[in-house]
């Protein structure tokens, strides 16, 4: 049986894959720079042999290699790759215990759509809020977890947020 990676361009988006766990299919389209048809018929052989996984989720599809993460992973990375959602991990990894009205003006998005941001986090289980009265305290509910995907694939986020904070991660060691 022929190995499903000699083909060249099956390769290329297995690598992308590979080395960036959860792009969405137009990120990948753009990384490969290959038409939106080839791409989509390489992608479904790979989901079918087992290469790749597909996680469909709101309006993305999201691509993970198989058997390389496992599904709480899978989850965490979905966040990161989102550019608040992503901000908003990083300030709560900084600065446990954080209040949502603390958040707001950390951030220059409307309260509405930091708490759709936040629904989304506390749904996967990425974020919790303690409530205390009037106001609910936040924090990630597996900061290790996130701080090693951070590391692991923080040349994939091209964001600064992420090298500065793997920068202070590393040297409290």
């Amino acid at each position: 049986m022929p190995d499903p990676l000699d083909l060249a361009n099956r390769k290329r988006i297995y690598e992308c894959i590979r080395e960036s766990p959860g792009l969405h299919f137009r990120e990948i389209q753009r990384r490969t720079a290959m038409p939106i048809g080839v791409l989509e018929y390489h992608l479904n052989y790979l989901v079918q042999k087992e290469l790749i996984t597909l996680e469909r989720q709101e309006n993305f599809s999201r691509y993970y290699p198989g058997g390389q993460l496992n599904k709480d992973k899978q989850k965490i990375l979905s966040v990161l790759r989102q550019e608040i959602p992503r901000g908003i991990v990083l300030y709560l990894l900084r600065n446990p215990g954080a209040t949502h009205t603390e958040l707001l003006r950390s951030f220059t998005i409307s309260g509405g759509t930091l708490s759709y941001h936040m629904k989304k986090l506390t749904t996967k289980g990425v974020v919790s809020a303690e409530k205390r009265g009037r106001e609910s305290f936040l924090r990630v509910v597996d900061p290790e977890n996130v701080a090693d995907l951070l590391i692991i694939y923080r040349r994939t986020f091209f964001d600064k947020l992420v090298d500065e904070f793997v920068a202070r991660y590393l040297e409290r060691d």
